[in-house]
């Protein structure tokens, strides 16, 4: 087992306490000195390119210990935690807000935090955070790894955590340096702007810091006022906006009301119409039976009449055409029949292409009914029946030696 160099206590090391957060923006690796010393190295790295870079500190992530605590069964001990700090030159301020406010609430219960091999860049916030650390869970700055576990070894032992300055002045610049750290770090991360601020004498050469922390305290609390006021400005628009599109939404609703009344009335005027429709063109279907039924007697009673051969010809032939007419467009007018919606079924299934329209010709060609009687009732042209039977023929690709009305009838009786 690995030994501290220093302690000479045994480190616990597992591969699953290595942490990245951010794809390697920040790796953390903890290991576990004797039984109650946590130990993190924080840094930056590239995996790729196997460098190490300056770490900015986004989030504390302080699950990753309490991970590892739990796992060890650590949470009933008092603990004590070291940080090696040499890549780290900054913090974000949502980074520095989370370690304010974990320094008034440890957990797990750190008794000692101490943090070594300081960064230069980063020193004055470490600073910041050592001076506004609780006497029962304080924060010391150390220098190498040996001196770290040294001050924890004498913390756990009782022995002093800092030597008293034996200069009198060093002790008082010393005091006004954690005392000026501190009312920043409280002032910016903590917002206590009603906190009172101690000023030294006039004449001192820190007062005019400590009176430019109670002007910038002064100023921070108006800002916070504004930002309140902002707030409420914001919240009271935000009010009015959503009153007003309510009112315009109800307006709407009781609009698309009125249109779906009024389309409900449109609707049932047009059933009303349609009916009407359906009443004419049964009393004018009625009429052509009867019309028909007519025509026929006439012919009846012409083929018994005495006339010239040739003028009887041509009287009989043109009543039976009339009469054909009549009969072919009263059949294509009809309803579709079982075996006609089978066969339309059956050509739709196979030939996804066609239009509705050339289904209905594909029907009326298998049905026998020439272009002529196709385009009374389609209403178009005799030449546009012609066209729409040439594109047909090439869309349920036939050759042209291919008959359609063949390969129709073959589908609709189950050859194809």
């Amino acid at each position: 087992m690995k030994l501290c160099p220093v302690s000479g206590l045994p480190v616990k090391e597992k591969n699953h306490w290595r942490f990245e957060h951010g794809e390697g923006e920040h790796v953390r690796i903890l290991s576990l000195i004797g039984t109650d010393i946590l130990h993190s190295e924080e840094f930056s790295s590239n995996t790729a390119e196997k460098l190490i870079h300056d770490l900015v500190i986004e989030h504390l992530h302080q699950g990753d210990f309490v991970s590892m605590i739990n796992e060890e069964k650590l949470s009933e001990k008092s603990l004590h935690l070291i940080v090696n700090c040499s890549h780290i030159v900054d913090f974000s301020y949502s980074c520095k807000k989370e370690v304010t406010n974990l320094i008034y609430n440890w957990s797990p219960d750190y008794k000692l935090v101490v943090l070594y091999d300081i960064n230069p860049a980063a020193r004055l916030q470490l600073e910041m955070f050592q001076c506004i650390a609780p006497l029962h869970s304080p924060i010391v700055l150390a220098g190498t790894y040996e001196d770290a576990i040294t001050t924890v070894l004498d913390f756990k032992s009782g022995k002093a955590q800092e030597p008293v300055p034996s200069d009198p002045g060093a002790e008082q610049e010393n005091a006004l340096k954690k005392e000026f750290l501190s009312t920043a770090a409280r002032l910016l991360w903590l917002k206590m702007f009603d906190q009172h601020i101690s000023l030294p004498q006039e004449n001192h050469v820190a007062y005019t810091y400590f009176r430019m922390l109670e002007i910038m305290q002064q100023d921070l609390k108006a800002m916070e006022l504004e930002y309140g006021k902002d707030q409420e400005r914001i919240k009271k628009d935000c009010k009015s906006l959503i009153i007003t599109r309510t009112t315009l939404l109800n307006a709407q609703i009781e609009l698309n009301k009125k249109n779906a009344m009024q389309f409900k009335e449109e609707k049932s005027a047009l059933m009303s119409r349609i009916s009407a429709l359906e009443l004419e063109a049964t009393r004018i279907s009625t009429a052509n039976a009867e019309k028909t039924a007519s025509l026929r007697s006439l012919c009846d009673l012409i083929e018994k009449i005495e006339l010239d051969p040739r003028v009887k010809l041509q009287i009989s032939s043109s009543c039976a055409n009339i009469t054909d007419i009549d009969h072919k467009t009263t059949l294509i007018k009809t309803e579709l029949t079982e075996t006609d919606s089978v066969f339309i079924s059956k050509l739709q299934k196979k030939h996804p292409n066609l239009s509705q329209r050339e289904l209905r010709i594909a029907l009326l060609i298998k049905l026998d009914y020439n272009s002529r009687d196709i385009s009374r009732t389609i209403g178009l042209t005799t030449r546009g029946i012609e066209s729409i039977r040439y594109r047909l023929h090439k869309k349920v690709g036939l050759d042209k030696h291919r008959s359609l009305k063949t390969y129709l009838t073959d589908l609709s009786t189950g050859l194809q």
